[in-house]
């Protein structure tokens, strides 16, 4: 088990750890051996995993631990995130474009008026009410991604491949992340969607294993039953 590093879990450090340990517990009562390493130790020129291990759950995003990662993955080791779904996950304008190439509700691109300007990779986001604030935020931040705005109730998803997904009374919802989730590469995934007053919906962002505070019990058990 892979601890995510400190510096990709901003304000979540705890949470994040708590998803991941919740896992190992259900690991744990089915008779496994569960060790833990931080994402830091992980990164040290001194430490490899070994293709003598059963399977590898991680969190990890820094990439020197997806290097050693994809070697463990090469030597036919399961790893649970998949490190190219992983590094696919790190680039918004990646997923946006994979959800557009596949008829994925995504935030329309930006024309004019309200927008959100997001940094390609990290944790930059910023609303822009009018034109002049995207072209300024837009400069501000490195290879920026510019959505438009869409108006209705933000919704946080999480899903374990096609066995779970919380909320529960989504069904298109669900059935729209279960196919970026395999799209994608991740079988641990969650984001965050809008839903409009009509009842249709976007996914304005996706993430690889979220922290899935609301539903962590439920979660964890699934994850568990992944490998």
């Amino acid at each position: 088990m892979v601890l995510r590093a400190e510096c990709f879990s901003p304000n979540a450090v705890e949470k994040d750890a708590a998803v991941l340990h919740a896992v190992g517990r259900c690991l744990e009562s089915r008779g496994a051996q569960v060790e833990y390493l931080r994402e830091e130790q992980l990164s040290a020129a001194d430490v490899a995993i070994g293709s003598d291990v059963g399977a590898v759950f991680t969190m990890a995003r820094s990439e020197t631990a997806l290097k050693k990662l994809q070697r463990t993955e090469d030597d036919g080791v399961e790893v649970v995130n998949s490190t190219r779904g992983v590094r696919l996950c790190g680039s918004r304008r990646a997923i946006d474009e994979l959800m557009r190439a596949n008829d994925i509700p995504a935030a329309p691109a930006y024309q004019h008026g309200a927008g959100w300007v997001k940094s390609d990779s990290g944790h930059q986001v910023r609303f822009a009410a009018d034109e002049s604030a995207v072209a300024s935020f837009s400069k501000t931040i490195a290879h920026p991604v510019v959505t438009a705005h869409v108006a209705g109730t933000d919704l946080k998803f999480y899903g374990v491949a096609d066995a779970f997904f919380y909320p529960s009374g989504h069904p298109n919802l669900r059935q729209a992340a279960v196919r970026l989730a395999r799209l994608a590469g991740v079988s641990v995934y969650g984001g965050d969607a809008v839903v409009r007053p009509d009842g249709s919906f976007v996914i304005v962002d996706f993430n690889d294993w979220p922290s899935f505070s609301p539903c962590r019990d439920e979660a964890a058990a699934a994850i568990s039953q992944l490998v």
